[in-house]
């Protein structure tokens, strides 16, 4: 029978601990590399340096493919191919809520700017609104005709924007989840985001214009023509343009795979591998 006092580690011990299993490239292995245990001849493979890595947070069951903290930081959520979204407490890792009632894979997640909502999109065509303290779903948003992709709230959390495989943008209403407006993009979009006003929305191919009022009526007609404004990239990569005008034509070979849109530059991806960069000027008078 051992006595308790047996079975403790001494301060000399958790020294030993720490100088063996520490980094090889960490502090305290180099203030004291000397005062290593002799005892011990064949030491354990140890990484160089001290891991980045905070938290690994696990519990989905298939790819995740977005995720998005909490305005206060206090909360991360993860949208996965498992069909749900997880919601977890990022200052010890626990997961808070799993989120179920999506039929397909969900691709994007947002939370709203006041944190207490979470939108969520999948390709079973629909976006969902979550109440992100108690998990209930309190939308469920119809109208896309393909997958949908991306979800952006406005920072006053009364609107919310979904872009979708069959190549609109939509805007709803988060508090009745009306339809408010759709935008004929014409090309598939990869980032969404309303700018601080909710008069424009920002993406890869430049800025659009949206109205900034929720208390409209709902859209019930084809999709719109969106405005854009300053310079934008046109929908099937052959112009640049400017408030919606044609400015540039662009030859086959610099037409994009990938671009980014900030102000007047525009940065082009193009499938030889080149990036090449726009910067223009225009007179708005």
């Amino acid at each position: 029978m051992y006595h308790k006092g047996a079975i403790e580690k001494s301060p000399l011990q958790a020294y030993a601990s720490a100088l063996v299993f520490s980094p090889a490239r960490s502090l305290i292995r180099g203030l004291f590399k000397e005062e290593g245990p002799k005892c011990i001849t064949i030491k354990p493979a140890i990484r160089d340096k001290w891991s980045a890595c905070l938290q690994t947070l696990e519990g989905h069951n298939n790819s995740v493919r977005s995720v998005a903290f909490s305005h206060d930081s206090a909360r991360l959520a993860s949208a996965s191919l498992d069909k749900t979204v997880k919601i977890w407490d990022t200052s010890c890792g626990e997961c808070l809520q799993t989120l179920e009632g999506h039929s397909g894979w969900v691709f994007s997640v947002a939370f709203s700017h006041d944190s207490a909502r979470i939108a969520s999109a999948s390709d079973d065509k629909t976006v969902k609104i979550w109440d992100a303290s108690s998990g209930e779903c309190l939308q469920t948003l119809e109208g896309h005709s393909r997958w949908v992709r991306l979800v952006a709230f406005s920072h006053d959390s009364a609107r919310l924007a979904s872009a979708s495989l069959d190549k609109t943008v939509k805007i709803w209403d988060t508090s009745c989840g009306e339809c408010l407006q759709t935008l004929g993009i014409g090309k598939v979009l990869f980032s969404i985001s309303f700018d601080t006003t909710g008069s424009c929305l920002h993406t890869e191919i430049g800025t659009i214009s949206v109205d900034a009022s929720s208390a409209l009526t709902p859209s019930v007609t084809d999709p719109q023509n969106p405005r854009y404004q300053g310079g934008v990239l046109s929908s099937d990569g052959a112009w640049i343009t400017y408030n919606s005008e044609n400015l540039v034509w662009l030859p086959s070979e610099y037409r994009s795979s990938c671009s980014a849109v900030s102000g007047k530059t525009i940065g082009v991806g193009v499938g030889s591998g080149k990036v090449w960069i726009c910067n223009f000027k225009v007179d708005d008078s």
